[in-house]
């Protein structure tokens, strides 16, 4: 049986190799556990839940603490929030969280709830929770995605912190109920092929592009017809129609194809 541990910062790096100077290749965020396959100088290979497997920096994580599966697990509504050693606004901040991220919840005050962090200790945030839906919902789902408008482009990036395309894409269905797999090329395997033209699409399909011949290179996901919404330089919407002052050539050019999994 493997080895697990929690990552204990708001977002850690996962790189190509057990090196600094590696490739990020995505992101850890705190309290997710992590399967260790191996271990080196200051370094352990891991595995995240969607199956992604990298190399993480030993000061990111941790040992699970007793109990850690026992309680209720808060997530904030809020985009990244910051953990106070008191339930006062006022007080020292201890760590920072952010939407996409879970933690157990181990008390409550008026409008607070105390929260265990993977290295044992405790903090307070305000009691505004959010919850993931049961089933994916078109509307909820374009009005997520439309929340992290401005987000700068990050490569590798999963969190509002920083996104890359296929990052962002993922992240914006695991916040409406929906895990999809990390990378554009491995999402692109999934659903069933949409007509290309643009009047067939409906909001939530993902729209794929190739810079490269038999690579998907970029993701977006659709709004519905031509209109499209990605991380590339921020999150920010374009379009494949000509006649709108969103369009851009450069993604006329390279379009792919639109698969639906919903």
């Amino acid at each position: 049986m493997s080895r697990k541990l929690l990552t204990k910062i708001s977002v850690a790096g996962i790189y190509r190799e057990a090196s600094f100077k590696s490739e990020t290749t995505t992101q850890s965020l705190i309290g997710e556990a992590l399967d260790v396959l191996e271990e080196g100088v200051d370094w352990l290979r891991i595995r995240q839940h969607d199956g992604y497997e990298g190399w993480i920096p030993s000061g990111s994580i941790c040992e699970k603490p007793d109990g850690w599966d026992d309680h209720t697990f808060f997530s904030p509504q809020a985009q990244v929030i910051w953990v106070h050693e008191n339930p006062d606004p006022h007080s020292t901040t201890i760590r920072d969280m952010t939407t996409l991220s879970k933690l157990p919840a181990i008390g409550h005050e008026p409008g607070w709830v105390q929260l265990l962090l993977p290295d044992g200790q405790q903090g307070w945030v305000e009691d505004h929770p959010r919850f993931t839906p049961a089933k994916v919902d078109l509307e909820a789902l374009t009005a997520t995605a439309m929340q992290f408008k401005g987000i700068q482009y990050q490569w590798g990036g999963r969190s509002p912190k920083g996104f890359d395309c296929s990052g962002f894409v993922q992240s914006v269905y695991a916040l409406n109920g929906k895990q999809l797999p990390r990378d554009a090329y491995m999402q692109a395997k999934l659903g069933e092929l949409v007509d290309p033209d643009p009047k067939n699409w409906l909001p939530g399909d993902l729209i794929y592009f190739s810079e490269r011949p038999g690579d998907i290179t970029h993701v977006a996901l659709s709004l519905g017809g031509s209109d499209f919404i990605h991380a590339s330089g921020y999150v920010k919407i374009n379009s494949l129609d000509p006649l709108s002052d969103l369009y851009i050539d450069k993604y006329h050019k390279i379009y792919t194809q639109t698969m639906r999994v919903i």
